[in-house]
């Protein structure tokens, strides 16, 4: 059995191509409401009416409780897990390969690289088509050495804050020269619309007084004209991935 769990917060936007993407590549889903007042709930039934859909514990945002209730949910599931954020899509060239390696390497829990898609505003991106996958419509940003996520078959992945590392020992999935990688691409700054800015701005109203003496969570915290200075700072480590020998043939895959 292979499983993904999701937390959402009023994320009709992305969800269509999130669900599109992720229905095809594991059994099940679960995903989790964290009090969404658009039209999420009615997209995730629709899209993915064999899922389930839960109503979240966490009222706010709180970076620790959002955590601990992911892993209290993990820990009903067997098989391959994995926690994706909406704004992040599990790439791979052949679904049923990636879970055959995953068994074959021996591993209980692997570490997959993750691409931060920042749209370069020189390019000429238009509003993304919700008709194509979103992951074949945007190709620039950057990649960070460490950055990642994980798939794991542990009762739960005993995650440190955040959910990008873990106390357990981990292997890194293979990426970079091999005919069969599996990579995370993450619109971080893209696409670029109003419609994700308006996302991206409405999380920092809804933290918890926790989160936000604990700065957890703490890039959330922003208004618009610092969210539009955050997103030129990250142009500036941004490239166009097709040109680079070594990154061109992942949207191939995509």
């Amino acid at each position: 059995m292979s499983t993904v769990i999701s937390h959402f917060y009023n994320e009709e936007y992305l969800l269509p191509w999130w669900l599109k993407h992720h229905v095809p590549l594991f059994e099940h889903g679960i995903l989790i409401n964290r009090g969404s007042k658009d039209r999420s709930v009615e997209i995730c039934k629709k899209l993915a009416p064999h899922w389930e859909i839960r109503d979240s514990k966490v009222e706010e945002f709180d970076a620790l409780l959002v955590d601990r209730e992911v892993m209290e949910i993990e820990a009903e599931c067997k098989g391959w897990k994995m926690t994706l954020n909406t704004t992040e899509f599990l790439c791979s060239p052949n679904i049923n390969q990636f879970f055959s390696k995953l068994k074959n390497l021996d591993n209980n829990m692997y570490h997959l690289r993750t691409i931060f898609l920042v749209d370069d505003p020189t390019f000429g991106y238009t509003a993304p088509d919700p008709d194509i996958p979103l992951v074949k419509q945007r190709h620039h940003g950057f990649i960070l050495p460490h950055a990642g996520r994980l798939i794991h078959r542990h009762t739960h992945g005993n995650y440190t804050i955040g959910r990008h590392s873990t106390n357990y020992e981990f292997a890194y999935f293979p990426f970079i020269d091999v005919p069969d990688p599996a990579f995370i691409i993450k619109f971080y700054f893209s696409p670029w619309t109003e419609e994700m800015k308006l996302r991206k701005l409405q999380i920092g109203p809804t933290m918890s007084a926790n989160s936000i003496h604990s700065r957890l969570g703490f890039q959330h915290l922003v208004n618009r004209e610092e969210l539009d200075q955050a997103y030129l700072h990250y142009v500036q480590q941004a490239s166009d991935l097709r040109l680079h020998a070594v990154y061109n043939w992942l949207w191939e895959l995509a």
